[in-house]
């Protein structure tokens, strides 16, 4: 199992949900880490509680919608901490409803958040880890990265787009030393429905399926992950089980989940 104490490691969307508890991980497992994020006061919060609990963090306040400001970024944390050992990729976006409800903005912005911020980060850090034969990339996805959901179809494009982005990456980087995690949970409770206006009534009736899981277990993956090498974890089991089998059959899945109401979202389309 690998040992991650004293690496590097930089979080991005840090300041609260998935990304904080990951964070608070990291440091926990004895990480330096460098939390990413929109400037703000619970930016600030965030790495001021991990040092309160004995663990070192700083925080860096970054536009990661803004490609250049993240390459920015970078250097300004490699100059702080050393080299980065650890790239988290958690920062995300992205609204659920038909694609003529959407403005421009909402229809492009996953786009950019995560899958133009998590490529541009990759393409700037691998290769030095790559170089130094060390160093783990953890991506984070969503079941909307499986499967072609309705009526969130940016969202989806861009769930998959790190789902291929990861794996692919995994196999360009697994004889070099580093590693590469996919990591996907079903639901976790951060209130990113409400802080996207994402309507979770156009999501299909079949998540409810799945129980509602915590940051802290989504963290608790991501430090498994790394450890262990993994190149890809999806949970809880009963989501694992209906990805996998969705991608040995998926028109039967469909049929099979259209056949009993499950598809389609519970909001009607007007």
């Amino acid at each position: 199992m690998k040992n991650i104490s004293g690496w590097n490691a930089v979080v991005t969307g840090a300041s609260s949900g998935i990304g904080k508890a990951i964070a608070e991980a990291l440091a926990k497992a004895g990480c330096q880490v460098a939390l990413i994020a929109r400037p703000s006061e619970r930016l600030e919060d965030a790495a001021e509680s991990i040092r309160q609990s004995g663990g070192t963090a700083q925080a860096f306040g970054c536009d990661l919608g803004d490609t250049d400001q993240l390459l920015a970024t970078l250097p300004n944390i490699e100059a702080s901490l050393g080299p980065i050992d650890i790239l988290v990729n958690n920062v995300g976006s992205g609204t659920f409803k038909p694609m003529h409800h959407m403005s421009a903005e909402e229809a492009t912005a996953p786009v950019q958040l995560p899958f133009k911020a998590a490529i541009a980060a990759c393409q700037a850090l691998a290769p030095k880890m790559r170089a130094r034969k060390r160093g783990h990339i953890v991506n984070l996805t969503s079941p909307a990265g499986y499967f072609p959901l309705p009526y969130m179809v940016p969202y989806t494009a861009a769930r998959y787009a790190m789902v291929g982005m990861s794996l692919a990456l995994y196999e360009e980087l697994v004889r070099e030393g580093v590693g590469v995690s996919l990591i996907c949970p079903a639901q976790v409770n951060t209130g990113y429905f409400e802080r996207e206006d994402a309507d979770l009534d156009w999501y299909p009736k079949i998540s409810k399926m799945f129980p509602v899981l915590e940051p802290q277990d989504v963290a608790d993956k991501v430090i498994l992950a790394i450890r262990k090498n993994k190149r890809e974890m999806i949970f809880p089991f009963v989501l694992w089980a209906f990805i996998r089998g969705f991608q040995k059959a998926p028109g039967l899945s469909l049929a099979v989940l259209k056949a009993l109401g499950l598809w389609y979202p519970s909001k009607r389309l007007s």
